[in-house]
């Protein structure tokens, strides 16, 4: 009777207390970005750091502070050995749960840890590149020499992702535009200029193909250039030569000078490639891809590019994720969204909101407790078409977090465009035409691929 007596006075004592907050758990995002190599971009950075900092607002809002999100570093470079370096440390060192990279070599180096036999090497966490165009990319039927790099680009485990276009979508896009470009003769001789590396090739081939299926006889010529190149000393004045004299590199053939000559590089390739090209005044029509698209171009290159053309991945997609994103992006930098800002912004996104769903899904009381597989299994869910559609910023992500532990679906409106990933890991977006005007990018015209995969649809060209 006594021992009643005491328990029932607790009771009554602690009737007013308040219930103990949970302890705080850590999942570690790593970041694989380049910071010293031919794609640096510092805002890329910046718009990841962005998305942590409004994960961890929304999860403190919305009563789930019991999970939140770090972040580890590394510098990919944009090398094949430097990636593989970093995110064995990020994962192995610093424990993070997913991986966000930057280009086609980075990507596919760090999945082909997964599929080099070497058991130390699995990694066991989803990859999400940011900027990574490759067309071999999360194919099934990618093709290579190397087995490890082909397995990691058919991805048959699933672990990658990317949050930017396939650059098939870009490739059919140039090639209707190149149908304009046609010479006397009725005729199209097409130049491409690409980085020797899966990307380039990739995109080169891609756009070759197309350009080949609307203009059979077209010449097509072929010029790659070391990607390890040291852009002060590599000789940039032979290689527009190549591209602008008589004779077809790839043929052997002497056939003219080119109508057109599309360019597949990186950054600082792009720049010192440009200089050459301006420097030859050649009076072929010059076409840009999206890596032209760098803030660091326009400061290097200024008003000596006034008017040049090219193709990209829209800067943003549509709807309020967009606005919000571009609002939060300034009042964190002092500046507008720049190329890939948005891509780099959805990729953290992405796999926080998958990893908030992983822990309902998996119902783990303790959220370090999250795995890499459970994260990948849990990366499409948030793309639900039927779900409830949420946007980006601290109060789309408190919605979705809520939401989720409702048990109800999610459908992530991303600031770049829709995130569905679909089997194979891809997105799908909108495509630009942009030209510089007034110092600046400005988009001439948007495709949104979304609503029509043809994008761009070929009535707008033109063509039959």
């Amino acid at each position: 009777m006594k021992s009643l007596t005491i328990a029932v006075a607790a009771l009554i004592a602690c009737a007013g207390c308040k219930q103990s907050p949970k302890p705080t758990a850590t999942v570690t995002v790593g970041q694989l970005i380049d910071r010293t190599g031919s794609i640096a971009t510092p805002s890329w950075s910046d718009s990841i750091r962005l998305a942590i900092g409004t994960a961890n607002s929304a999860l403190k809002q919305s009563g789930h502070a019991e999970l939140r999100f770090a972040l580890a570093e590394a510098n990919s470079g944009n090398t094949p050995d430097m990636s593989r370096a970093g995110a064995l440390q990020l994962v192995k060192k610093d424990g993070a749960r997913v991986l966000i990279t930057d280009s086609s070599q980075d990507d596919i180096a760090v999945a082909g840890l997964a599929y080099d036999g070497d058991p130390s090497h699995d990694l066991a966490v989803p990859v999400v590149c940011m900027a990574c165009t490759s067309t071999g990319i999360n194919n099934p039927a990618a093709v290579d020499a190397d087995a490890v790099k082909q397995a990691a680009m058919r991805n048959a485990k699933g672990w990658n992702f990317r949050t930017t276009m396939s650059d098939k979508y870009q490739a059919r896009l140039l090639a209707h535009m190149l149908l304009s470009s046609k010479g006397a003769d009725g005729h199209l001789k097409l130049g491409i200029y690409a980085s020797d590396d899966p990307y380039g090739h990739g995109f080169s081939d891609s756009l070759k193909a197309n350009v080949l299926s609307l203009e059979p006889q077209a010449s097509i010529e072929q010029v790659f250039h070391d990607v390890k190149a040291v852009p002060a000393d590599y000789d940039w004045g032979a290689d527009v030569a190549r591209l602008t004299d008589k004779r077809n590199e790839s043929t052997g053939k002497t056939d003219r000078a080119p109508d057109a000559v599309v360019v597949i590089s990186f950054p600082k390739f792009e720049i010192n490639f440009t200089r050459a090209w301006l420097d030859s005044h050649s009076k072929a029509r010059l076409i840009h891809t999206h890596n032209f698209r760098a803030a660091r171009v326009l400061e290097v290159l200024a008003s000596a590019v006034e008017g040049q053309e090219g193709t990209s991945q829209a800067v943003l997609g549509d709807g309020a994720s967009a606005r919000v994103f571009s609002d939060d992006m300034k009042a964190l930098t002092g500046q507008l969204p720049a190329f890939r800002d948005a891509a780099a912004y959805d990729a953290a996104m992405s796999v926080m909101l998958a990893t908030v769903h992983a822990v309902k899904r998996n119902k783990l009381e303790d959220p370090s407790l999250v795995t890499g597989e459970m994260i990948r299994d849990s990366m499409r869910a948030i793309n639900d078409p039927n779900g409830e559609p949420v946007d980006a910023g601290t109060m789309g992500f408190a919605r979705a977090v809520q939401l989720i532990h409702q048990g109800k679906s999610i459908n992530y409106q991303g600031a770049s465009g829709p995130c569905d990933f679909d089997e194979h890991g891809d997105v799908v977006a909108q495509l630009a035409r942009f030209h510089v005007q007034g110092g600046q990018f400005a988009d001439a015209e948007k495709y949104d691929c979304v609503r029509d995969r043809e994008c761009p649809p070929v009535h707008q060209f033109g063509s039959k």
